[in-house]
């Protein structure tokens, strides 16, 4: 028998097995963070996308009012020029508004009903 007793060889095993367990649940939960980490990221990247092309497709929608009513401008006095830029700007209204619809998510429906 060791210089200590049983008991105490017993309950240092027991210890050593409760902290490799607890070791073992630490990194399933260290995993499970930097999964949720990563995720977040991915999130975050894909909002960062989506806010970057709508202020380009904001830009140039307020690029294209802005030149179409200086052509407006340019063309008061001609009838003719007048009317291929109207059916100009309605092509390209159709055109925005397609997309537009095209791009914009449904909301969701109210699952509870109001009071």
């Amino acid at each position: 028998m060791p210089w200590f007793s049983q008991s105490l060889y017993e309950i240092l095993e027991r210890l050593s097995s409760d902290i490799a367990r607890i070791e073992r649940k630490l990194d399933i939960y260290a995993r499970a963070e930097r999964r949720r980490d990563e995720m977040a990221q991915a999130d975050i990247d894909r909002l960062k996308t989506a806010v970057e092309r709508n202020a380009t497709v904001t830009g140039s929608a307020v690029t294209l009012i802005q030149g179409l009513a200086q052509q407006i401008r340019d063309a008061v006095d001609d009838p003719a020029e007048l009317q291929a830029l109207a059916s100009s700007i309605e092509s390209q209204a159709q055109g925005l508004a397609d997309a537009i619809t095209a791009n914009t998510p449904t909301p969701p429906a109210d699952p509870l009903p109001q009071p």
